[in-house]
């Protein structure tokens, strides 16, 4: 039997056909010149990254400035572009592999810090997916991304994040409610294609207003982060459900 693709694409691919969570999706396609003119036209914030790989490698921001220029970051390096060909080129150069293009969301910030959240879907067999962990990553200082090894950040536990961060207008409960519904609806989904897994580490954001968005499905999520918390319970939870 052929292996099912992993690719960030054939994931987005299998959510987008659900109606239930196409709004939470950010427009996705594959890198082109085609594709990366059509998305600055239409985003403020443009993210070029990996189809495949993992922790945030390769991940590059493009943010629309005034009279055609563009700011285009890696790691905590920052430069500025003049017009789209010039972009092009640019992330042509620096484009080692298969990439895509994604809408890039302003995520919500503590401390001026980026940070998005990792919310474990787990299974056993024969049970239903349940929700066993969920916590904040926050960017490192002067990074875009929140992976905590490449980027010096740090993990908090949710609640205390959302409390600390620039959401305005809904209430904590709330959206960790909406992370954990859309996070098993999108468990389910795919589940559909990925019959075998029985777990997904979902990397979901929050922007300024609430809403939550699914950034990207894992499939062999890293559980050590939940090992950062002071409170172990999630950690010991997320290994009981893996025996």
């Amino acid at each position: 039997m052929a292996k099912k693709s992993e690719s960030k694409l054939t994931k987005y691919e299998v959510l987008r056909k659900s109606s239930p969570l196409a709004g939470t999706l950010p427009n996705t396609r594959r890198f082109s010149k085609r594709s990366l003119y059509e998305f600055l036209d239409r985003y403020k914030k443009v993210i070029a990254k990996p189809a495949s790989g993992l922790g945030g490698a390769g991940v590059i921001l493009v943010t629309g400035r005034s009279h055609s220029k563009y700011r285009v970051q890696r790691g905590a390096n920052r430069r500025t572009t003049h017009g789209k060909k010039e972009t092009y080129r640019y992330l042509r150069k620096n484009i080692k592999s298969s990439y895509l293009v994604q809408r890039g969301i302003s995520l919500a910030r503590i401390s001026g810090s980026p940070f998005d959240v990792r919310v474990m879907v787990q299974r056993k067999l024969g049970d239903a997916w349940v929700v066993t962990g969920m916590l904040a990553k926050v960017a490192g200082r002067g990074y875009i991304i929140t992976n905590v090894k490449r980027s010096g950040g740090s993990v908090l536990p949710l609640a205390t994040a959302i409390r600390r961060s620039t959401i305005k207008g809904a209430s904590g409960a709330a959206i960790m409610a909406r992370l954990r519904r859309v996070a098993l609806l999108a468990a389910h989904r795919l589940a559909g294609y990925y019959t075998k897994q029985r777990v997904f580490g979902l990397d979901m954001g929050i922007d300024s207003s609430g809403k939550v968005w699914i950034i990207e499905a894992n499939l062999r999520p890293d559980i050590t982060l939940f090992l950062k918390l002071a409170d172990k319970t999630m950690y010991h939870t997320i290994v009981n459900y893996r025996k």
